[in-house]
Formats: C-alpha cells, structure tokens, sequence
C-alpha cells in the first residue's frame, strides 16, 4: 500500500458568482496546513426493538469546516482579502478591501484540496475569520477558518480538478515592515512602533444557517453578525511605551489611536497596507519576567466612528 505524504499537497481557490454554483479555481494558495473536515450526523432512531445494540443509524446531516493556514504572496492576497472581507474598491494595481455593508452577503468561493493527489472538492465556502500575523525577520502569515457545505469527490456534481497555476513573485515578509501611530481617525504616517510581531484578527461574525425543508442533507449559506477586529502587537518596553500605555489606555478618557501596518516583499515592489483608524487599546502589560528586556504587549479592538472604515487593507502591485 503507498500511503500518502504532506508533501506536494495542493490547495487552489475561487470566487464564486453564487452560492450553490463551484467555479474552477483561479489561485494558488502556498498552504502550509489544513484542517478541513466533513462531518456526518449519522442520527440514532432510538426504538427499542434491539435491546443489545442501537437498532440502525441514518445520515441526517453533513458539515463542513476547519482551517487553512498559509504563508502570504501577492498572487493570492487580492482573493483572500475580497472574500475574507467582502467589499472590493479601486483600480488594477492598487485595490482596497473593506468590511462587506450590512444586510450584505460575504462572497462565497470553491476551494479544491489534493492530498497527496486525492482531490477534493469544497463549494460555497465562506471565510469565519482571518488572522494575519507579522513578525519581525519571519513571512506574512495568515490562518483561514471557513465553513462550507459539502466535500466531492472526483467524477462528483460539481468536482474541479487541480490548475496549472503557479507563483512568479516573492512571499510577503517582515524584513522592512513599519507600525505606525497617530491621532484617531486619521492615517498615521510618520511615528513608528518598533514592535517585534503584530497579529490583526478580523472575526465575520458568522451565524449558521438554521436546517430546514429546503437545505435537506446540507447547510445553507451562513450570515455574517456584527464583525470584529482586533489588533495585538508586542514591543521592549521603554520610557515612549510607557507614555503610550498611559495615554491610549490608562487615561479615564484615553482617546483612540489610529494604526497602520506596512509590510512588502523582498524588492518592495509589492506592498500592503493595513489602516485601523480608531483602535481603543483594550489591554496593555509590561512585567519583568527575569534579568533581560522587558516586554511590553498591547491589544486593541478597531472602533467604528461615524462613516468612516473600521479597517482598510490595500494590496498594491507594481510588477
């Protein structure tokens, strides 16, 4: 028996037009690991006719869920950040990505799996949430949860294969990234934050679809909730943090602090920005924990303030 290995698995993606509808894949996503389940309710009648054993089991209902998790490359970050946030503005070159209206449905894609070269494939995807991790000397990294509705096989309704698609340019990283500050509301430019690693996490809120007549075997399009967006970043601790922690969280009226993260590849010509212009700083600590440097961590939650965009992420090619 040949058992399979990790190596040269292969996760592809793509956005779809509608729900129910798969599309064949149009990106390469450099996984570095999944966790992709389909879970089957096989439900128990409960009669008593055997006494020793359950009488039988019927399939009731099927679930699809679980995690990608990715090294960032500017081939895929334009789909990751359409369908993990929904709303899509701009011109080719430079798009910028916002959080989907209310009332509005999250884009929904297929996704397509081999393992070791058993191909699955995995419709009406809709993304959870999106963790993007930064830290200094190290890639971009970012974590899907998603949620879907069925798995196919090859030879299914539905089933896409693999795609000859391929990476010509370098993975984003954290060799000359920037964290800059400001006033809230605005989009900081000129006063860094040395930190060592900064995490963004954007929660969709997601509420499953109820089971009715209609969905039968599987789940119907989930809904997002009120979202939420949180931003965490460690940094040595110093005179200029320690006024930070007292003017953006101590004060009893603490303003908000507008943020920026700023990370590019390796020739700089490609390059994300990420604005978060009215962050309420919701936890900060600086305990010395033995004779080296102290750390310092802050957390701080993305604040809606009149029209303006909790969170906005530009994706800017020049190649």
């Amino acid at each position: 028996m040949a058992y399979k290995v990790g190596a040269g698995s292969v996760c592809q993606a793509g956005k779809q037009t509608v729900f129910g509808t798969s599309v064949v894949p149009t990106a390469l996503i450099n996984m570095t690991s999944e966790s992709i389940n389909t879970t089957v309710n096989k439900g128990d009648e409960g009669n008593l006719l055997a006494s020793k054993t359950a009488n039988q089991r019927d399939l009731l209902g099927i679930t699809v869920d679980g995690s990608i998790s990715t090294v960032l490359r500017p081939e895929f970050a334009d789909f990751l950040f359409e369908v993990g946030m929904g709303n899509k503005s701009g011109e080719s070159g430079a798009y910028s990505y916002t959080l989907a209206n209310t009332g509005a449905d999250l884009p929904v894609s297929t996704f397509v799996i081999s393992r070791g070269g058993i191909v699955k494939t995995y419709p009406d995807v809709t993304i959870r949430s999106m963790s993007i991790q930064a830290a200094a000397q190290d890639y971009v990294k970012v974590d899907l949860d998603v949620v879907g509705t069925k798995e196919i096989a090859v030879g299914g309704t539905g089933a896409q294969t693999i795609q000859n698609l391929s990476y010509t340019l370098p993975s984003y990283r954290c060799i000359a990234a920037s964290l800059f500050y400001g006033a809230a509301g605005s989009e900081p430019t000129s006063t860094k934050l040395c930190v060592e690693s900064t995490t963004i996490n954007i929660d969709n809120g997601i509420e499953d679809a109820p089971s009715t007549y209609c969905s039968g075997l599987y789940a119907g399009q989930p809904v997002k909730g009120q979202r939420t967006v949180t931003v965490d970043f460690s940094i040595p601790y110093s005179d200029a943090m320690d006024t930070f922690k007292e003017t953006y969280y101590l004060a009893q009226s603490a303003p908000y602090v507008a943020l920026k993260l700023e990370f590019t590849t390796t020739d700089e010509d490609e390059k994300i920005e990420i604005v978060l212009p009215n962050v309420c700083i919701t936890d900060a600590t600086n305990n010395v924990g033995g004779t080296g440097l102290i750390e310092a961590s802050f957390s701080g939650q993305a604040i809606s303030v009149g029209s303006a965009e909790p969170i906005t992420v530009t994706v800017t090619h020049n190649n």
